[in-house]
């Protein structure tokens, strides 16, 4: 018969008072473990997201109509640019507009490029990653399962990517690895390497 009335007594302003006293220490200990869980689902979530973005962490990258830029330092940048000839050779860590140079060189020898082959495919984009010594360069060259010396610069396809050492960086160079993207996004077939590099020159 006690039951019947501590039920009562809770439904009472009074019992329920009493009822959030006694639950009191119970509800701060939840508030702070779901704090706790929340604040470590956040984190990894963070961490997750930023995993999954190449070179995010480390690398920054400069965007241009078709391609996107990634390399170490703005120094590097600078050093490409400046080979690059045009707009982009104007370089100086005083000159706001240096990007802009540097993005108008790149656009201007992709679509020479395109003009000179005739080929326009569409949405064709590729990534132009910057290496700044012979090493890295040839690094990235055995990482794709090639052998013997590292190239100047090379295409990989299937990563849509020009890696390019700055050493040998010229607007030359570059236009015949651009060449090899314009080909392989117009062809669904891409042509066998020697035709390729016929038509490249």
């Amino acid at each position: 018969q006690g039951s019947p009335e501590l039920f009562q007594d809770i439904r009472r302003p009074q019992g329920l008072r009493v009822l959030k006293w006694l639950l009191k220490p119970a509800l701060r200990r939840a508030n702070r473990c779901r704090a706790v869980v929340f604040g470590a689902a956040l984190s990894l979530f963070f961490m997750a997201f930023i995993a999954i973005i190449p070179g995010s962490a480390e690398e920054p990258g400069l965007e241009t109509r078709y391609a996107d830029i990634v390399f170490k330092n703005e120094a590097d940048l600078y050093e490409f640019g400046r080979r690059l000839g045009g707009p982009g050779s104007m370089v100086s860590s005083k000159n706001p507009n240096v990007n802009a140079h540097i993005k108008e060189s790149v656009d201007r020898i992709v679509f020479r490029v395109k003009v000179l082959l005739d080929m326009h495919p569409e949405q064709m984009r590729f990534t132009v990653l910057l290496h700044p010594t012979d090493r890295a360069l040839a690094e990235a060259y055995k990482g794709l399962g090639a052998m013997g010396e590292a190239p100047i610069a090379f295409y990989s396809h299937k990563s849509r990517t020009i890696h390019i050492g700055l050493r040998n960086a010229s607007d030359g160079v570059f236009a015949h690895e651009v060449a090899h993207a314009v080909i392989n996004f117009y062809f669904t077939v891409p042509p066998p390497a020697q035709m390729q590099e016929i038509l490249a020159q």
